[in-house]
């Protein structure tokens, strides 16, 4: 296992850097940039000249791009000219709050979508299993934005049950956990309803093959009780290919944190990703991309690491 890891964990450095290399090339053929953020719409050309020189902008986009590496072979992601401070700094303080909302979502999702879809295959072409059907597809088909304006619209706005957005009460300056879970619940809701109508899918057929095997009806035949053969059986050969969707959750997650965070004001990557786009904030937009893709190789890696420990057949080499 420890040479799978290495191995793997060596070759996800030519990734990040091939990912690295195509973002910062994307990024300076766009129109704009962060000289005209920090210029102004009314700078003369011999201002943004200026700018653009102090900045280094000016020299071409391959020693620019080595720059920035040799900087981060020190640790270091740039500095934000538009906000005015390190890109590590910025990210630092909105990471934890994206992995603790996508933390929740995943978890809902997981606990809510395998017993759900267990239940849909048992009760396959059954009147309970065409009614999930039926819910699942409706909650797969609705945008992110969509669905988190009517929580917003019910939960917050009319039953005054939830607050409508933020990470916690404005008076409240110390951390409050009540209120942080309180402000957590429709946003991970929002994230978590898509995730869990896919995942119940994808359960729900997978179970339905695993029925059909002759080890199923053997332990049938033995007399077994019908929840010892679905969950202690059946579920484990079934989560395989589970596990391979699960492991590449993380980017479809971020995504969907990028509208989530915005509809509800939560500060984390998600709204930092959008603002920085809006501000052409290059350097915060490249040094999130490099984190996304060095979460998303470590989803993969781990959901590697899993098939061994779901089915002991599975050899990790």
């Amino acid at each position: 296992m420890t040479a799978f890891v290495v191995r793997r964990l060596l070759l996800a450095i030519p990734t990040v850097l091939g990912v690295t290399i195509l973002t910062f090339a994307l990024l300076h053929l766009a129109p704009g940039g962060p000289v005209l953020a920090l210029a102004g719409e009314r700078a003369t050309p011999a201002q943004i000249a200026q700018i653009t020189h102090e900045l280094g902008l000016d020299k071409p986009w391959p020693q620019q791009y080595g720059a920035w590496l040799a900087a981060l072979a020190h640790g270091d992601l740039g500095y934000s000219y538009v906000r005015q401070r390190p890109v590590l700094t910025l990210i630092a303080e909105r990471l934890p709050q994206t992995v603790l909302l996508m933390g929740c979502a995943l978890i809902v999702s997981i606990a809510c979508a395998v017993p759900l879809g267990v239940y849909q295959a048992y009760r396959r072409n059954q009147g309970f299993d065409r009614a999930a059907s039926v819910f699942v597809f409706i909650a797969w088909s609705m945008p992110t934005f969509w669905f988190g304006t009517l929580l917003i619209a019910f939960f917050a706005v009319n039953l005054k049950w939830l607050p409508v957005g933020g990470l916690q009460t404005l008076d409240t300056l110390a951390f409050d956990w009540p209120s942080r879970i309180a402000h957590l619940v429709l946003p991970a809701a929002t994230l978590a309803i898509v995730s869990l109508a896919a995942w119940s899918r994808y359960i729900r057929g997978s179970m339905i093959e695993q029925l059909r095997e002759d080890y199923t009806r053997t332990a049938v035949a033995k007399g077994l009780p019908m929840r010892t053969v679905l969950f202690r059986h059946t579920l484990r050969n079934a989560l395989i290919p589970f596990i391979t969707l699960l492991g590449g959750t993380v980017p479809a997650l971020f995504g969907g944190a990028v509208i989530t965070e915005q509809i509800f004001a939560y500060p984390g990557m998600g709204q930092l990703f959008w603002q920085s786009a809006v501000d052409r904030d290059y350097s915060t937009l490249l040094g999130m991309t490099l984190i996304t893709a060095v979460l998303v190789i470590a989803g993969n890696l781990l959901a590697d690491a899993l098939y061994a420990v779901v089915d002991p057949r599975v050899q990790v080499s």
